[in-house]
C-alpha cells in the first residue's frame, strides 16, 4: 500500500512537472517579422502607434527604395477581448489614409498580429484603425 501511495504521488509530480501550464502554454513566443513596407516616414508613425497601443513589443525601419519597411516583433494571438484602437491615418499627413488603414489591417491580419481590422473614418478623410 506504501509503494502504491508512493508510486502515485511521484506520478503527479512528473505530470506537474513535465505538463507545461495553462498560461505558458497560452502564451505565444515573440516573433519578429516584416509587417509592410509604408510610404517614406510613415513606417515609423505606425510603428509607434502600434507600440503604443500594445500590438507588439517593439519596432524597427528600414528604409528602401520603395518606401519604409516596418519590422514588428509580436506575440501571434487569438483576438482581442475588444477591439483596441491602433492609429489614425489622417488626410493631411498621407496620400490616401484610407488605403494606407487598409494594408496595415491586411498585413496585421497576414501575420496574425490580430484577428481582423476596420477602418473607421473620421473628420476630413482620416481614418483610424481599430483591431480584433
Amino acid at each position: 500500500m506504501r509503494k502504491l501511495a508512493r508510486s502515485l504521488v511521484l506520478a503527479g509530480v512528473a505530470g506537474a512537472v513535465l505538463t507545461p501550464s495553462t498560461a505558458h502554454a497560452a502564451t505565444p513566443e515573440p516573433t519578429t517579422a516584416l509587417l509592410g513596407t509604408y510610404g517614406f516616414g510613415r513606417a515609423a508613425v505606425i510603428g509607434e502607434a502600434g507600440r503604443t497601443a500594445g500590438t507588439w513589443e517593439s519596432f524597427s525601419v528600414r528604409s528602401g527604395f520603395a518606401g519604409d519597411d516596418l519590422i514588428v516583433t509580436y506575440r501571434p494571438r487569438t483576438a482581442y477581448p475588444a477591439e483596441k484602437q491602433v492609429y489614425t491615418a489622417a488626410f493631411d499627413q498621407v496620400a490616401d489614409a484610407q488605403a494606407e488603414c487598409r494594408q496595415v489591417g491586411e498585413d496585421g491580419v497576414a501575420h496574425g498580429v490580430w484577428v481582423s481590422f476596420r477602418c473607421r473614418t473620421g473628420f476630413a478623410p482620416s481614418y483610424t484603425l481599430f483591431v480584433r
